[in-house]
C-alpha cells in the first residue's frame, strides 16, 4: 500500500480533504520535522515536506513538479510573536518550535542576513522574549494573539527578496518506481489543489468549530499558493544559497524533479 504523509494544518487541508477519502491510501499523521524524519527513514513513500529536508538529503527525493506550500508575502501561519520589534531582538531569547525545519532556517535568515541581528535561540519557551510558531498554533495566534508584534517571515522574505517563499514541497522518494498508481495520485493531488476553493463552505466546518470564522479561514487559504513555478524555484534556490551560507545545509542541492 502507498504510505503519504500527512499533516494536520490549515495549509495543506484543503488537499488533504479529498485525499482521505481514498480509502486505498495509508496515512502517516505527523508534524512536518516528523515527516521529514519518516521520509527519511523510508517510512513514507511521498509527502509534502519542509523544503529544507530536500536540500539536506537532496539524494533521497523528487520534487513533484508544479506544486508546493507557499506564500507571496504573508503566510499568517509562520510568525515569530513578540513584544520586541524585529530590529530589536538582538541578544533576545527566541524560543524555537520543534515542529518545523524550514522555519527554524528562515526565521535565522531572516534575522541574521536581512536585518543583522544575532538573538540568542532556545528550546524552553518558559525563558523566551519571543516565540517562533508554525501551523495552526501559529495561524490562531495570528488571529488571537497578546503579543504586541506579530513578525510574519513569509511577508518578511518577501520584503527582501521580492520572491515567492517555498515553505514545503512535495516529494517522492527516488526508490519508489513509476507506476500508474502513482502517476495517478500526483495527478489528483494537482487537480485537488486546483479545484478546493469551488468548496470553501464546506472545508471551513471543520476550522469554524476550532475557533475560526468563516472569514478567517477563508482568508488564510486564499493566502496560501499551490503553485510551483519559476519564480517560485527562484525564491527556493535563493533560500537554499542563504542556507548554505549559514552552514544549515552542507552543499547547494541540484532540483531533480519527478
Amino acid at each position: 500500500m502507498f504510505k503519504i504523509g500527512y499533516m494536520e494544518y490549515a495549509n495543506v487541508y484543503p488537499i488533504f480533504y479529498y485525499l482521505l477519502q481514498d480509502k486505498s491510501l495509508y496515512f502517516f499523521k505527523s508534524y512536518p520535522a516528523e515527516l521529514n524524519i519518516a521520509m527519511r527513514k523510508g517510512e513514507i513513500d511521498l509527502s509534502p515536506a519542509s523544503c529544507i529536508e530536500y536540500a539536506r538529503n537532496p539524494k533521497l527525493y523528487n520534487i513533484i513538479s508544479d506544486i508546493s506550500v507557499s506564500s507571496i508575502g504573508a503566510v499568517k501561519s509562520v510568525n515569530i510573536f513578540s513584544n520586541y520589534k524585529v530590529d530589536e531582538l538582538c541578544g533576545k531569547k527566541i524560543f524555537f518550535t520543534k515542529e518545523s525545519n524550514t522555519s527554524t532556517v528562515l526565521a535565522r535568515i531572516i534575522l541574521e542576513k536581512f536585518y543583522k541581528v544575532e538573538p540568542i535561540y532556545v528550546s524552553d519557551k518558559n525563558i523566551a522574549d519571543a516565540e517562533l510558531l508554525i501551523g495552526d498554533k501559529a495561524l490562531y495566534s495570528y488571529y488571537n494573539s497578546n503579543y504586541k508584534y506579530v513578525i510574519d517571515l513569509g511577508l518578511e522574505w518577501y520584503k527582501f527578496t521580492n520572491l515567492p517563499f517555498v515553505f514545503a514541497l512535495w516529494i517522492i522518494r527516488k526508490s519508489i518506481e513509476n507506476s500508474n498508481e502513482i502517476i495517478k495520485l500526483i495527478s489528483d493531488i494537482k487537480e485537488y489543489a486546483k479545484k478546493f476553493k469551488n468548496n470553501y463552505d464546506e472545508l471551513a466546518i471543520k476550522y469554524m468549530s476550532a475557533g475560526y470564522t468563516t472569514e478567517q479561514i477563508i482568508d488564510y487559504w486564499n493566502t496560501i499558493d499551490y503553485r510551483l513555478t519559476s519564480s517560485h524555484i527562484d525564491g527556493l534556490k535563493l533560500f537554499y544559497n542563504l542556507a548554505y551560507e549559514i552552514n544549515e545545509i552542507s552543499e547547494i542541492p541540484i532540483l531533480n524533479f519527478y
